[in-house]
């Protein structure tokens, strides 16, 4: 693989990880609303709980952020070839 191969390739892993990453930002509103709609029903012991999707909420901005970052690290590699 050539050096301009390479840069090719990695240029779409970064395309695919800001896809990945605009993903993750569209899920976080709707388990927001998802969650809002679950503690409006708490009241109702029908065993909804919010808590599953806190923690879904949670870890999509952690892959937000670990998608940033590995974005950011490919795009510093480009920048030195």
């Amino acid at each position: 693989m050539t050096i301009s191969e390479l840069a090719g390739a990695l240029r779409e892993v970064n395309l695919t990880l800001e896809r990945a990453r605009a993903t993750t930002r569209s899920a976080v509103p709707l388990l927001a609303e998802s969650r809002a709609t679950l503690v409006a029903v708490r009241r109702d012991p029908n065993g909804y709980d919010p808590v599953e999707l806190d923690h879904a909420m949670a870890q999509l901005s952690t892959a937000g952020e670990l998608i940033a970052a590995a974005r950011q690290s490919i795009l510093d590699y480009l920048l030195r070839l």
